[in-house]
């Protein structure tokens, strides 16, 4: 059996690295959550939307101020997020016909430690119905009515809308 030289100083530096490594590494680290992004996401599958969906996210984007006249929204007050998007949310709610029509029903609601809000709907489709949530929101942060502090989920459970914060699919 030959040893080579090189093979020996090869292993001695190696295991110089791997314990350079270990000190580098503390010892009681926690493994971190990553920190969500503000913003807005919405689940509502693949498909195409109806023209009045449509309509309204090319308003939310573009002329997102004419959007929030139109939901007489004026504003987006609470100590979370949540608080703000349901503030938010019954201004719409009350204040344009349509959305009364369509959303019946808009309660806080608790699971574990996490607060959402569970909206009910009738007359369009729940994609449709997830949809125009998404851009009630987007249009109200463009406008800067809303500012958020987290990640905001709008998702589709069971037949009725919840909005919360966190990851998809995470409520």
């Amino acid at each position: 059996m030959k040893i080579l030289i090189k093979d020996v100083v090869t292993d001695i530096l190696f295991e110089e690295k791997e314990k350079e490594k270990e000190k580098e590494k503390p010892k009681d680290s926690k493994p971190k959550k990553k920190k969500l992004k503000p913003g807005i996401e919405a689940s509502t599958g693949s498909g195409r939307f109806s023209a009045g969906v449509n309509e309204a996210g090319a308003l939310a984007k573009e002329d997102p101020k004419t959007l929030m006249k139109n939901l007489n929204i004026s504003s987006a007050i609470g100590q979370n997020d949540i608080e703000k998007i349901k503030n938010l949310l019954k201004q719409a709610f009350m204040g344009a016909d349509a959305m009364k029509t369509v959303y019946t029903s808009l309660v806080q609601v608790n699971k574990g430690d996490k607060i959402g809000l569970k909206i009910e709907f009738s007359e369009i489709k729940i994609r449709d119905a997830v949809k125009y949530l998404y851009h009630t929101l987007v249009g109200a942060r463009n406008a800067n009515i809303l500012k958020l502090e987290s990640l905001i989920q709008i998702e589709n459970s069971s037949g009725s809308i919840f909005v919360y914060v966190g990851e998809k699919r995470s409520w």
